[in-house]
């Protein structure tokens, strides 16, 4: 575990944590950061969209490894969730180019938006509920348990490529810990289910990120094609 891996696995989650503290003592309110053009808000979409490139890149390395029919799937799988996390934060593009939700969309959704999440729970609530738990038992419980039981992936276990490592562990307690911490001390500048949206987005970015180093590092190195 060098410095850049303390950086990216550890670093990028602190600074997030300590954004909407940093930001009130500095701002001495919160305009700017909570709300459809908020920085909490727009960072939710910057991961997303960084980690869908990093699926692409991973896409691209994958020939030649292990098990790679079934990890092209998850790679697709991953890029069409991530995408469609991220065009529902931004309304399909509504909040940017400032239309407005056709009248009979408008009437079922819960703010006018062009979504699906603010339809109905089955859009909203659920998803997030699935997210949660999986963050909590793939990216926090069984990390955990492996490590201390000293037990260690390898290309042969099942699932190899799917399941997270120590590497998301941070982001996954954060996503997790987000609303239990966050939620009784009522601050004024944490919107806590954006927090949480963004911590989750967080997370599916350093998983995206583990998942392109894992492939990168076992995937057989390019042949050189010969030059007469």
């Amino acid at each position: 575990m060098n410095a850049r891996w303390w950086l990216t696995y550890q670093g990028l989650p602190a600074a997030v944590l300590l954004l909407p503290f940093v930001w009130f003592g500095i701002a001495g309110d919160d305009r700017g950061l909570k709300g459809e053009f908020g920085v909490i808000e727009n960072l939710t979409v910057v991961f997303l969209l960084v980690a869908i490139g990093y699926c692409v890149a991973a896409l691209m390395a994958v020939r030649g490894v292990n098990h790679n029919g079934s990890l092209k799937g998850w790679l697709v799988l991953l890029i069409l969730g991530a995408a469609y996390f991220a065009l529902e934060e931004i309304s399909y593009g509504q909040h940017l180019m400032g239309w407005t939700a056709p009248e009979t969309w408008a009437e079922i959704n819960d703010q006018q938006e062009t979504n699906l999440h603010n339809v109905h729970a089955v859009f909203d609530q659920l998803p997030r509920f699935l997210l949660s738990l999986g963050i909590l038992i793939g990216g926090v419980i069984l990390p955990l348990y492996r490590h201390f039981r000293k037990l260690e992936l390898t290309p042969t276990s099942r699932f190899y490529w799917q399941w997270p490592t120590m590497d998301c562990l941070t982001a996954g307690l954060l996503a997790t810990l987000v609303r239990p911490v966050f939620g009784p001390l009522d601050l004024g500048f944490i919107n806590v289910g954006e927090t949480k949206e963004n911590f989750i987005a967080l997370f599916i970015l350093l998983y995206c990120v583990s998942l392109r180093t894992r492939i990168k590092r076992e995937a057989p190195p390019a042949t050189a094609v010969p030059t007469n």
